[in-house]
């Protein structure tokens, strides 16, 4: 797999390397994007250089304690993906969100491992934003592809409260082709994930829902969230959420021309007007997000 920086320079904020040794995250090296006062970075974690990565990760691991009671090292594990979209706040990160990808045939697959918010910014569409800028970082990689023509998204969640989300937006993706509505080629990426993921159903005639993915890491107020009538009819039978950690595997492809205007809606939705002329995630610009 080739790796991808999505990492820009911008010129008038301090370069992170000037903080490195006393540990302090000045990440203005990686600057993407700003909106409503929050400041959004990208980095490549694969080529990022080890002591400004370590700096980020550990930024960012404080953010997944607050939120998560986590299973493995994070460090570990972030390590083995490949983009990293973090979120700061007056100089601390706030929010973050871990990305990886592989093709599988004619389709890029896009895995948005884990999303994390700190609850002072919840409420404000962090963990929709951070997609966004997710989706538009590989769609630009896609675009260099001339054998792939499909984009699949995967979002794997123990939270209901993102599963209640997805169900809010169910008259804009009630056509598309995703979990909720599988076509059969749908059904066998569906099928890849698991054995990518080492995975098993909780019940296997539900299918999309993964048993003990996140054994003992959802926060039991989180868990009790409420859900609609729509929602309980898809719930497997044994669900546990909670103690278990299972988890919903959501799924949504598009043709490589049909995720434009997805795409689009997704950005102007989660980042305003403003994110159309970015220079780097812009739909209207002249300098898209370079290999560095």
């Amino acid at each position: 797999m080739n790796s991808f920086s999505v990492a820009y320079k911008e010129p008038d904020q301090p370069h992170f390397e000037k903080n490195t040794k006393q540990g302090k995250l000045s990440p203005g090296k990686y600057f993407s994007y700003t909106y409503r006062g929050l400041n959004f970075y990208t980095i490549n974690i694969k080529n990022t250089p080890a002591d400004e990565l370590e700096v980020i990760l550990n930024e960012c691991e404080a953010v997944e304690k607050l939120c998560w009671d986590a299973q493995e090292n994070f460090h570990e594990y972030a390590k083995k993906r490949d983009i990293l979209t973090y979120v700061v706040k007056e100089g601390k990160v706030v929010a973050f969100q871990i990305a990886s990808y592989w093709i599988f045939k004619n389709h890029f697959i896009f895995d948005l491992d884990e999303t994390m918010v700190m609850k002072e910014c919840r409420g404000i569409r962090m963990a929709l934003a951070l997609s966004a800028v997710s989706c538009r970082t590989f769609y630009l990689k896609m675009s260099n592809m001339k054998d792939v023509n499909r984009m699949t998204f995967i979002s794997l969640t123990p939270n209901i409260r993102l599963i209640n989300l997805l169900d809010k937006l169910r008259f804009a993706i009630r056509f598309l082709d995703t979990s909720f509505n599988p076509s059969q080629n749908l059904l066998k990426i569906h099928n890849s994930v698991l054995e990518r993921k080492d995975a098993v159903l909780v019940h296997e005639d539900y299918p999309f829902f993964l048993k003990g993915v996140f054994p003992g890491s959802m926060k039991t107020a989180e868990c009790s969230y409420k859900t609609s009538d729509r929602i309980k009819k898809i719930l497997p039978p044994g669900l546990d959420l909670d103690s278990r950690g299972d988890a919903f595997l959501f799924l949504s492809s598009f043709s490589r021309i049909g995720i434009i205007p997805v795409m689009v809606i997704l950005l102007l939705k989660a980042l305003g007007p403003k994110i159309i002329f970015n220079r780097n995630l812009g739909i209207i610009s002249f300098n898209k997000i370079k290999d560095i």
